[in-house]
C-alpha cells in the first residue's frame, strides 16, 4: 500500500481493507510525533511573548489544563467512534489516521495564524513602523498570547475532531459488506 501523508480519507480504505503494514504504522506514529515537534522547534507554533510573569504564570496553567483535557475528551471521543473491535483497532488506526489529519490541519490553522500576525508586523514594519488599529495583537504582547492561545487550543481540539470523523468513517468501511476497494 501506498504511504499518505496528506489523505486521511485513502489512510482508512488502507486501514479497512487490511493493508497497512506495521513498518507503515511505525512510520505513521512517527509522522504524529513530528508533526507536533518539528512546528515548535522551527517556531512555527510561537512562544508567548508577554513578559509579565504573573500573566505567563496564569497563561501557562489556563494552557496546560485545557490541553490536559481536550488530549483526554479527544482521545475519547475517538475511542467511542471506533466501533469495530476497538481493542485490536483502536491504536493502529488513531496513530495512522492523526498523521495526515494533524499534519493537514497544523499547515491550515498555524499558516492562518501567520497570515494574521506574522505578516502584518512584517507589512508594518515596512512601513515604518506603523501598527494598525484593527489588530491589537501586533501592539499588545497579552493580545497576541491570548490570539496563540486560541489558535493552539483550536488546533488540538480540530485535529481529534477530524480524527474522531474519520475513526467513524473507518468503522462503516469495516461494517460495509463486500471487499473495499483503494
Amino acid at each position: 500500500m501506498a504511504f499518505h501523508l496528506f489523505s486521511a480519507r485513502k489512510v482508512a480504505k488502507d486501514l479497512a481493507a487490511g493493508g497497512v503494514s506495521p513498518r507503515e504504522q511505525a512510520g505513521y506514529l512517527v509522522i504524529s510525533f513530528l508533526a507536533w515537534a518539528l512546528p515548535f522547534y522551527l517556531y512555527l507554533i510561537p512562544s508567548p511573548v508577554a513578559d509579565d510573569p504573573v500573566f505567563l504564570g496564569w497563561m501557562w496553567l489556563l494552557e496546560f489544563f485545557l490541553v490536559v483535557a481536550i488530549f483526554v475528551a479527544g482521545v475519547n471521543h475517538c475511542l467511542r467512534k471506533c466501533r469495530v473491535n476497538p481493542r485490536a483497532n483502536f491504536l493502529v488506526d488513531f496513530s495512522c489516521l492523526y498523521s495526515p489529519v494533524a499534519v493537514t490541519t497544523s499547515i491550515v490553522i498555524w499558516g492562518t495564524f501567520h497570515l494574521l500576525t506574522t505578516l502584518p508586523a512584517w507589512m508594518a514594519a515596512r512601513a515604518g513602523g506603523k501598527t494598525w488599529g484593527a489588530l491589537p495583537w501586533l501592539s499588545s504582547a497579552y493580545a497576541y498570547d491570548v490570539l496563540r492561545l486560541a489558535f493552539y487550543l483550536a488546533a488540538i481540539l480540530v485535529i481529534f475532531w477530524r480524527v474522531g470523523v474519520h475513526m467513524e468513517r473507518l468503522s462503516a468501511l469495516r461494517q460495509s459488506p463486500g471487499p473495499v476497494s483503494g
